[in-house]
This record gives C-alpha cells, sequence and structure tokens, in this order.
C-alpha cells in the first residue's frame, strides 16, 4: 500500500507554506500526484472580536479581496511544485465549502490540512472544517500544528491503540507512514473502568500484525484514564520520546449540523504539539 494521490488545502495562513513544501516533498518521495484546492471562506461576519472567542473579524470577502487572495495562494502553490520539479492539480470549488473539501477527500490516499490557530482566521474557512473532512471526508487526514516545525519525515512515531474500529482504520490507513518509520510505538490506551478486552499485553496483537508488514514496533500499555488524560499522555509521551507523528482514530459525529467531538480528539485538534494522522 502507498499514497497515490495527495490532497492539500492551501489558504492564505501563516503555516500554509510549509504545510505545501511537505505535500510537494510527499509527492516527490512517494511518488504521488498532488492536488491543491483553496476554498472560499464562508464565515459569519462578527461585529467584534469577543464574539469570535478572540479568533477576531474574518477576512473581508468582497470579489476583489477574495480574487487577490486566490491569486496570491495559487502563486505561492504554484512557486514551490515548480521548485520541486511537481505538475499539480489546482482546485477552487465556489461552492459549500466543508461539502466540497468532503467531496474531493474521497478522490485522495491521503488529506493534508493545518490546525485551526484561534488567533489567524485564515486558518479556518469555515466552521467544523477540520472535524468534518477527519469525520465525514473518508479518508485519512494528516493534520499540521500551527506552532512549531514541520518535520520532513516521520521516523518516530507514536501509535494511540485502544482496540477499536477507528484505531484500526488510523492504523491501517497510516502504513505507509509506518513501514518507513525507524520505531513505531504503540501506546495502548483503556479510558477509565472499561475492561481490558485486549488480552493480557494489550497492544501485543497489533504490534504482531505490524511486525509481519515490516514495521519496527514498541508497545507500552498505560493505565485506565479519562478521555482529557489520555490526550495529555499522548501529548506528554510525543514530547519524551522525540515522536515526529501520532496515529490515532478520529471519534464523533454529526448532530443538528455540528460536529460533536470525542475527548481525545478534541484534546488533539486543540494543543497538538506535533502533525496528527487521524481516520474516522
Amino acid at each position: 500500500m502507498t499514497y497515490r494521490t495527495l490532497l492539500v488545502h492551501v489558504d492564505n495562513s501563516k503555516q500554509c507554506r510549509a504545510r505545501v513544501e511537505l505535500a510537494v516533498d510527499f509527492a516527490c518521495r512517494l511518488p504521488a500526484h498532488l492536488t491543491g484546492i483553496y476554498l472560499p471562506f464562508h464565515m459569519p461576519i462578527f461585529a467584534d472580536v469577543t464574539d469570535t472567542g478572540g479568533m477576531g473579524v474574518p477576512p473581508p470577502s468582497s470579489p476583489q479581496s477574495e480574487a487577490k487572495r486566490l491569486d496570491e495562494a495559487e502563486q505561492m502553490f504554484m512557486e514551490i511544485c515548480r521548485r520541486q520539479a511537481v505538475s499539480p492539480e489546482w482546485l477552487t470549488p465556489q461552492y459549500d465549502t466543508n461539502g466540497e473539501m468532503r467531496t474531493h477527500a474521497r478522490y485522495a490516499d491521503l488529506v493534508i490540512v493545518g490546525q485551526e490557530d484561534q488567533r489567524d482566521p485564515e486558518t479556518l474557512p469555515a466552521m467544523g472544517f477540520v472535524e468534518s473532512v477527519v469525520l465525514a471526508g473518508g479518508r485519512p487526514v494528516l493534520i499540521l500544528p500551527y506552532a512549531g516545525k514541520v518535520p520532513r519525515a516521520f521516523n518516530n512515531i507514536l501509535l494511540a491503540w485502544d482496540g477499536g474500529r477507528e484505531a484500526a482504520r488510523a492504523a491501517t490507513d497510516a502504513m505507509p507512514f509506518l513501514q518507513a518509520a525507524k520505531t513505531v510505538h504503540v501506546m495502548h490506551v483503556s479510558r477509565g473502568n472499561q475492561p481490558d478486552v485486549l488480552g493480557p499485553i494489550p497492544g501485543l496483537d497489533i504490534a504482531t500484525f505490524f511486525a509481519r508488514h515490516g514495521v519496527n514496533v514498541r508497545v507500552t500499555p498505560e493505565r485506565g484514564a479519562n478521555d482529557v488524560a489520555v490526550g495529555e499522555d499522548l501529548l506528554s509521551r510525543a514530547a519524551d520520546t522525540n515522536i515526529d507523528l501520532i496515529v490515532m482514530g478520529g471519534y464523533g459525529h454529526s448532530r443538528m449540523q455540528e460536529w460533536v467531538l470525542g475527548g481525545v480528539t478534541r484534546t488533539l485538534l486543540e494543543t497538538m504539539t506535533v502533525p496528527v494522522l487521524m481516520s474516522h
């Protein structure tokens, strides 16, 4: 298994260049077809900064300003692609932002987006943008943090394993990264007082599965904890072991046109310090 089509979200945020450079680098090395997608803003216009939880007023949506922002984003994307001799595809759908992103995600093997930054409204073209593509796109989503330096290779990977369907999906969706990594740490997590049904050494079975695929894997059982503590433990382990990428299932559902996330999923999306690959 490998990734043959990459879809990267291109915007006007401060971190977008690093995201595009990573996507282009992956497209060269795999090799893979690269599609860049630029989406128009579909955010309500707020009269006051406090109304947006500190995010501030979204960028203006006049035809002139939107055309200029689109042109700047396309030029940046194409310039990076030309530098690496990549011939990309460029998409600029003009309709429902989240719906268009989900639709085009289904034609890709891997979707690459950026973490929402409350201080940079350019990172949020629509409400629930990242949640929507993770939970309804049907493809693995690589989310890059807005803070820190984006690694060029994922040599040290942490897999959050609870034996669930979403975790199993993430484990197989991330296989190209896992096989290329130097070390994969399987961190078994059980939540609260739920009984373990994964045998005397939780995580051993999935580690055996990985080993058959040529993955260099280590297993670390963890004690039970609530969702918030699990998310914090993952980030703490990532920092302690110099993790380049966290792989995990994305938990949540849609309710009354809003995305309701699981506790661990929300914690990672809000406070991630390294790239996270999520599958639902």
